[in-house]
């Protein structure tokens, strides 16, 4: 054989390899969130809530992949007292939907550590009210979603993750950071 062949040889073989690593996923995960919001001057306040957040993911390779994620990170609740007026209840919540990078780092056959990063777009949904009144307001804003997290295969199509997701929503001038700790499921096609 000349060594065109050897090269052509090498190249299937190496496409066949990289097409098996390449896989479809889809995933949700719920868990607690915790939020930056101010409490001064407030009567009650409530930083954390639940959230969860949907995932769809392609890996390009074993390591590398793209993500496609949709999220509610919860709402800061908190109660405001003006002498003369009714408290004001109001409350903060982050929803978005992001494209992601992600790395999947092997630490053995049933496990991974997963990174993400990427571009976020993020919706802060303002509501207060006051006695018989009550308003709403929002801004969008593009940001950063960034997590951490660790993938424990259940099957080869099957994996348990559990993770840490943050991103920042703005609001006024004011930037509010939200964290989603989860705990889902991600099957692979």
């Amino acid at each position: 054989m000349s060594i065109r062949h050897w090269v052509a040889i090498g190249a299937l073989a190496s496409t066949a390899s990289a097409v098996s690593a390449q896989s479809v996923y889809i995933g949700g995960a719920g868990g607690v969130t915790r939020s930056n919001a101010d409490c001064a001057g407030t009567v009650s306040c409530d930083n954390t809530d639940t959230g969860w957040k949907a995932y769809a993911g392609y890996n390009i390779n074993p390591m590398f992949g793209v993500e496609v994620v949709g999220y509610d990170m919860g709402a800061t609740t908190g109660v405001v007292f003006i002498p003369g007026f009714n408290p004001i209840n109001a409350s903060l919540k982050t929803t978005g939907f992001a494209l992601a990078g992600v790395i999947n780092v092997p630490l053995g056959a049933s496990a991974d550590l997963i990174g993400r990063l990427g571009v976020a777009s993020n919706k802060l949904k303002v509501d207060a009210t006051s006695g018989n009144l009550s308003g709403s307001d929002s801004e969008t804003s593009t940001q950063a979603l960034w997590g951490i997290g660790f993938a424990f295969k259940v099957s080869p199509s099957v994996a348990i993750r559990t993770e840490i997701d943050g991103t920042t929503a703005t609001y006024a001038g004011e930037s509010f950071n939200s964290t989603l700790f989860s705990l889902g499921v991600s099957i692979k096609f």
